[in-house]
């Protein structure tokens, strides 16, 4: 049966208007990521830049939200960037793109780090990594490293800047690891667990848990720099158990087993807990990113786990609303470290373009 939207168009009235917002979202053409898009189109950014892997998919997203544009009346001015996850040199292509166009809006206030992949088979990047980690880390890492001029940018025009992560409910379920440095390091494929669900869920949950322990290890590593933290904020959301194309839209990194066995497990998880639309699940990323009074090294989810308004989980860095035993994950320092310390060593010091480098 088909779930109903209950809370998109009400928690419109709570994010202040965006009209002097430019904002950059991975991850577009579907799920949580497409509804975002609609939600900051709805709030009137003053630019939204989609940033997407080139598929047909990606050209009837930019339709249906030029559609939701016209049907609003906003006045936001819509871009599409052609930026594939799995490839490195594509992810710093973007970058520059985006650079380029910002530079005539005054600057980039929010980059929201939403595209996901996975579960998938035990296969790696072009650059050797295992390639969830790939696509819903390290490229991310890229991205708002080459990102920070623009982001400078903003700041010096009196702006405010958010970089918001994309994790995930799964990043406290299917086992009690925490982050462990194979896991962001180079490897053969089928070496980290294999191609089974168990293996494939590992790695994706790796990879989630990295996007929280980095935005919050962000938050103290921009302070440490000299950024003011009221000024460039490192966030974090997760969209609970939402109903997205995830899986699907996974296919092409999956054995066919793997694939309708992900789906089964899915439909399975459906039967046994509460779950809600891609547009409802869209907003604590969205609060994120554009809400009021968010504080750096926040981290907003769902109020009932899975379901429901945006609440923080963590609060500027510190636990608040959410369960100790599932975010001890994010919130262990060496796993914040680890983290870091191996973003860097795959691919540089984060501020390298930054004007504190």
């Amino acid at each position: 049966m088909p779930l109903d939207t209950k809370h998109f168009d009400s928690w419109l009235s709570h994010v202040p208007d965006a009209h002097g917002t430019t904002m950059a979202i991975t991850g577009t053409t579907s799920g949580v990521g497409y509804w975002a898009a609609v939600f900051a189109i709805r709030k009137n950014v003053k630019a939204l830049l989609l940033l997407n892997r080139d598929s047909k998919r990606a050209v009837d997203a930019r339709t249906q939200l030029e559609q939701e544009k016209a049907a609003a009346g906003s006045t936001t001015e819509i871009f599409s960037i052609s930026c594939d996850l799995k490839d490195v040199a594509s992810v710093k292509a973007a970058a520059a793109q985006v650079n380029a166009i910002c530079k005539d809006y005054g600057g980039l206030n929010v980059l929201a780090n939403n595209a996901g992949f996975g579960p998938v088979a035990d296969t790696r990047s072009d650059a050797g990594y295992d390639i969830q980690m790939q696509v819903n880390f390290f490229s991310h890492y890229v991205l708002a490293q080459g990102l920070m001029p623009s982001f400078d940018l903003a700041i010096e025009q009196g702006g405010e800047v958010r970089i918001c992560q994309q994790s995930s409910g799964i990043r406290y379920q299917s086992s009690k690891l925490m982050l462990e440095q194979k896991y962001f390091e180079t490897s053969e494929p089928g070496t980290l667990g294999g191609s089974g669900v168990n293996g494939s869920m590992e790695r994706y949950r790796q990879s989630k848990i990295a996007c929280v322990a980095f935005a919050l290890k962000l938050n103290k590593m921009l302070a440490a720099r000299g950024y003011d933290t009221t000024k460039i904020k490192s966030v974090a959301a997760e969209p609970g158990f939402a109903e997205t194309n995830l899986v699907s839209n996974s296919v092409s990194g999956n054995t066919f087993f793997i694939g309708q066995l992900s789906k089964v497990v899915i439909r399975v998880m459906a039967l046994f807990m509460k779950r809600q639309t891609a547009a409802d699940g869209s907003l604590p990323i969205v609060q994120a990113s554009l809400g009021a009074d968010v504080s750096s090294g926040d981290f907003y989810m769902p109020k009932d786990g899975n379901t429901g308004t945006p609440v923080t989980s963590i609060a500027g860095g510190v636990l608040d609303k959410g369960d100790a035993a599932q975010e001890q994950y994010g919130l262990q320092e060496a796993g914040q470290d680890l983290c870091w310390d191996m973003s860097e060593k795959a691919y540089g010091d984060f501020f390298e373009f930054s004007k504190m480098s």
